[in-house]
């Protein structure tokens, strides 16, 4: 078995329907989350744009590109923003993105509406991509722009969300990305049955060279219609069930290693994103190493970007002992259990 890492062409077999559900009409889908970001970017072109220093580069990317002036804001050590330097950085007509770290909401509310009625005229836009399908207790602010990669739920080769009531400009679909990821999906699929190092290489390949694509040019591409069609029929409250499943049960047989002192959980209620189950571990990268000899692919999902170097020791303290743990619906118990034996193993 490999865990982890891009879904291949078949992981969603069991998880079709034969009716939407998930699409909301007010949504506007295109190409991937960072087409989402590039939409968003042309509303606050040539203007300042707050990112949390706890990022991935390729948030920055569509920014950039789109002239914008990219400024990073502190977290407090429970991942909560740090409003007085929020404030500090602030100018007239910014954009400010946050996102809840696997449940941990950025901002109060009353923070935030503030912030909008403080005449400055900032927009205010939160990345779901870590919660996109999970039900919240409580909404909360309605910002001006959500957005969110779908493409990190579902074996899907394009899909990414914009929900906004401003005026964004995305162009026609560019299916070239779509089908170069598609065509590395199948080899995976393939790879997974064959064990083909030959095939693992391609795969690689063919999902960098797809990556590439999305930093041409400063303007979104929406969705194709072919993977619209793909994402409607996809039955995410399934997804989410057995999501939430693998990751309690693996917070279980974790417990212990808890107790133990030999981890930590980044949250306490990880089951309010199950994009991951999100571990602290003093020696991250040799557990990381030991879990790939094994099988087990664990992402550190945000490397530091080098423009937010030196502004949040706490964003360099997680990028350094963060360990994302795949738990989607590819897998069961059975893999959760193998994935405790293991830690508990190498810990």
């Amino acid at each position: 078995m490999e865990y982890g890492s891009e879904f291949h062409a078949r992981a969603n077999e069991a998880f079709e329907r034969a009716f939407p559900g998930f699409v909301r009409d007010d949504w506007k889908l295109v190409r991937s989350g960072r087409d989402a970001l590039k939409a968003l970017a042309g509303l606050a072109a040539g203007k300042r744009v707050l990112l949390p220093a706890l990022c991935c580069e390729s948030m920055i990317v569509p920014f950039a590109l789109n002239g914008c002036e990219v400024v990073f804001y502190r977290l407090r050590e429970d991942l909560r923003g740090d409003e007085a330097d929020v404030r500090d950085k602030l100018a007239d007509g910014a954009l400010l993105l946050y996102m809840p770290y696997f449940g941990i909401r950025p901002f109060s509310d009353a923070f935030l509406r503030q912030l909008k009625s403080g005449g400055r005229d900032i927009l205010l836009a939160e990345d779901r991509t870590q919660d996109i399908v999970v039900p919240r207790r409580e909404e909360g602010i309605t910002p001006d722009a959500t957005l969110a990669s779908l493409r990190k739920w579902a074996s899907l080769p394009e899909g990414g969300m914009l929900r906004t009531g401003l005026p964004v400009e995305i162009g026609p679909a560019d299916s070239r990305f779509g089908d170069m990821r598609m065509e590395a999906m199948e080899e995976k699929a393939r790879y997974l049955e064959s064990w083909e190092p030959s095939l693992k290489r391609d795969f690689l390949q063919k999902l960098h060279t797809a990556e590439a694509m999305l930093d041409e040019n400063p303007g979104a591409a929406g969705m194709s219609e072919h993977w619209r069609q793909h994402l409607e029929r996809l039955d995410f409250d399934a997804v989410y069930r057995a999501r939430r499943h693998n990751i309690l049960y693996l917070r279980d047989r974790l417990e212990p290693l808890r107790e133990a002192g030999k981890l930590r959980f980044l949250t306490e209620r990880p089951e309010e994103s199950t994009l991951y189950l999100p571990l602290l571990l003093e020696d991250r990268n040799a557990v990381q190493r030991a879990l790939a000899e094994r099988g087990i692919y664990c992402p550190v999902i945000w490397p530091e970007p080098e423009q937010a170097a030196g502004v949040c020791p706490v964003s360099r303290w997680v990028t350094e002992h963060i360990l994302c743990l795949p738990c989607d619906q590819r897998y069961g118990e059975s893999d959760m259990d193998f994935y405790a034996d293991c830690l508990n193993d190498i810990m």
